[in-house]
């Protein structure tokens, strides 16, 4: 027996094994081979045939009140000394064990409920702040809506709630709570194993949150760099006049609202219906939408690019070119594609384009 403890007691200290459950079990295994051992040298002498793998077996039936039958005790030592003690010892592991069990589990359903588990997805999608949930439901659903991340994990980090509301656990939202400034939190949330990091304005009416989105875009930058693997980032600018303090943090995408609205209301005044076509370019819903995609035609004019796409059945038009950074629609016609730059393209799905420019690719070798 003692033997075993020393055993037990180092390999617990000097491995993983630190949790309760753990040691109990470890705990279970050593006195079953305890009472085993001492089973069959009370009743090998008067069991024929009986071994030690057979007292080792009849432990285990006894310590978890199975009770088969096939072996028992048939000496007063092996009844009352033994057995005896062998079973309330059983009882007493199994109950605590369970006791264990079910204070772990719901433990992690506590933590994972208040958003402190450590994340454990790849490939999934971080989405900082919470300005409000309205804003979080539809950011999810139009993420779920495209072609590359409908099935993307969704992790939410903000340390502006204490428990996630059920509308985003319906979307089985992930939720972990800390601040997003600190680089604790977002190891949390696994940002160095993520897809991309949606950055929210802290508070959308208050152009000092720009300060604060500034410096979550720089430290997830920071790590893209550590890490030697990109973390495609885009952010959410609350006031134009932060903008080249945004550009200076170096993510991949600037979005603001800021005179949006009241150009959009204007234009909508002159051509009504200027607002359903944007709306329509926006979401991934309905109708088209703008993609930028890299491509294969290189060295070919964008004119004769864009009259190829125009014969082609599928509902495609291209737009622009995607050129070291600049956006340049509509660029002049004699404008050769070079290596690296993408295309602006207006199409019904992804797809459309990918399926054609083959095709296209083909036609003028």
């Amino acid at each position: 027996m003692t033997i075993f403890y020393r055993l037990y007691k180092r390999f617990i200290k000097n491995t993983f094994l630190q949790k309760r459950g753990t040691k109990v079990i470890v705990l279970a295994i050593t006195l079953n081979l305890f009472f085993g051992a001492v089973f069959y040298l009370a009743e090998k002498d008067a069991q024929k045939g009986l071994t030690l793998l057979d007292s080792i077996w009849w432990a285990m039936v006894t310590m978890t009140t199975v009770g088969y039958g096939d072996f028992y005790a048939q000496t007063p030592l092996g009844r009352f000394i033994i057995s005896y003690p062998c079973m309330l010892v059983g009882i007493g592991i199994i109950g605590y064990l369970v006791g264990v069990v079910a204070e772990n589990m719901l433990d992690r359903v506590s933590r994972k409920k208040r958003g402190l588990m450590h994340i454990k997805n790849k490939n999934h999608i971080i989405i900082c702040n919470f300005p409000h949930i309205e804003k979080i439901f539809r950011l999810v659903e139009e993420l779920k809506r495209s072609y590359a991340y409908k099935r993307a994990p969704v992790v939410l980090l903000t340390d502006a709630i204490e428990e996630l509301p059920e509308e985003l656990k319906e979307l089985q939202v992930r939720f972990v709570h800390g601040d997003p400034v600190r680089e604790e939190a977002l190891n949390r949330a696994n940002v160095r194993e993520c897809n991309g990091v949606f950055v929210l304005a802290h508070d959308p009416g208050n152009p000092n949150s720009d300060e604060k989105t500034f410096a979550i875009g720089t430290i997830i930058e920071m790590i893209e760099r550590e890490i030697k693997r990109p973390i495609k980032t885009v952010v959410e600018l609350v006031s134009k006049e932060n903008l080249k303090m945004m550009q200076r943090s170096r993510v991949d995408g600037i979005v603001s609202s800021d005179g949006i609205m009241d150009g959009l209301m204007v234009q909508e005044f002159l051509y009504p219906g200027v607002n359903d076509i944007v709306h329509q370019i926006i979401t991934n819903a309905v109708g088209s939408q703008f993609y930028i995609f890299e491509t294969k035609l290189v060295g070919l004019k964008f004119m004769d690019l864009q009259m190829a796409i125009i014969r082609h059945p599928a509902n495609v038009q291209l737009l622009g070119i995607s050129r070291k950074g600049k956006n340049i629609l509509s660029p002049p016609r004699d404008t050769i594609v070079q290596e690296g730059d993408r295309l602006i393209i207006l199409a019904g799905k992804r797809s459309d384009f990918e399926d054609m420019e083959e095709e296209i690719k083909i036609s003028f070798e």
